[in-house]
């Protein structure tokens, strides 16, 4: 059992927290220091987000993160360099999120048995479907990381099953169209959308987009079995000074936590 699917066996029935944040933002330290963080609050898992130039899914807020890496020279070296690290000293289970270019960029299969061996245990390739480049899903499964898949609140239920079939570790619902960050979308109803995803898979179901507070995570406690907070996170980090990034991220992501106890 990967370390993603015992995490969410030993808590089933509760609602965790899965934060997200840009690999290398504002700067390895301070990344590195808030993956121990969220570590000792005991987060259901974290993503780290590979920084992109062009990350379309992606509001301002981290947009903006992803730049200031790239302008640094960081990248995914960055990303797996914080895995190793972490992973030096905790079990927590670890996502890597990223576009497909920065993962082709060093060679898809080389990269993915590095981070295998950094201890990852799962990607998110969210703009890669499922019936594409089948040999990188193949690859995916070989080095047995988990591929965890977005569902929209637009994906027809007849493209459910594909989506789910490709599914490993958990399933991301988006909790509206657009971009990540505060903003408008189309929401429909996500209770039965859960509803209609759980009909056909057993593996548990994480929302995320636009969710920034404590109020609004807890409308989903007991609903999905984990909320996904990125974009707040970035918002932490920047309103205050560099050295309280770490405090601010932690104490929202307490807030949190105690919205979905």
């Amino acid at each position: 059992m990967s370390r993603l699917a015992s995490a969410f066996a030993a808590a089933r029935g509760s609602t965790g927290l899965v934060p997200f944040i840009v690999a290398g933002y504002p700067d390895f330290a301070t990344s590195l220091a808030l993956l121990r963080g969220f570590a000792r609050q005991g987060v259901r898992a974290v993503e780290i987000g590979v920084p992109f130039s062009d990350p379309i899914a992606d509001g301002p807020e981290i947009q903006r993160a992803s730049e200031r890496v790239l302008r640094n020279g960081d990248g995914s070296d960055q990303a797996l360099a914080l895995v190793e690290a972490l992973r030096r000293e905790s079990q927590m289970p670890i996502v890597l999120m990223s576009y497909l270019n920065p993962l082709l960029r060093p060679g898809f299969e080389a990269f993915l048995e590095r981070a295998r061996r950094s201890g990852l245990d799962g990607v998110l390739v969210s703009d890669l479907p499922p019936d594409e480049a089948p040999e990188i899903w193949d690859a995916i499964d070989r080095i047995e990381l988990d591929s965890v898949v977005l569902v929209a609140p637009t994906t027809d239920e007849r493209r459910l099953p594909a989506l789910l079939a490709r599914a490993r570790g958990f399933v991301y619902c988006l909790a509206r169209t657009g971009v990540t960050g505060a903003g408008s979308g189309y929401s429909g109803a996500i209770p039965e959308r859960i509803e209609s995803i759980r009909r056909r898979t057993d593996l548990p179901v994480a929302v995320g987009f636009g969710i920034s507070s404590g109020h609004e995570a807890a409308r989903l406690k007991g609903i999905a079995d984990a909320v996904v907070v990125g974009a707040a996170f970035v918002r932490a980090v920047d309103t205050g000074s560099p050295e309280g990034a770490t405090e601010r991220v932690l104490a929202l992501s307490g807030e949190l936590i105690e919205a979905l106890a």
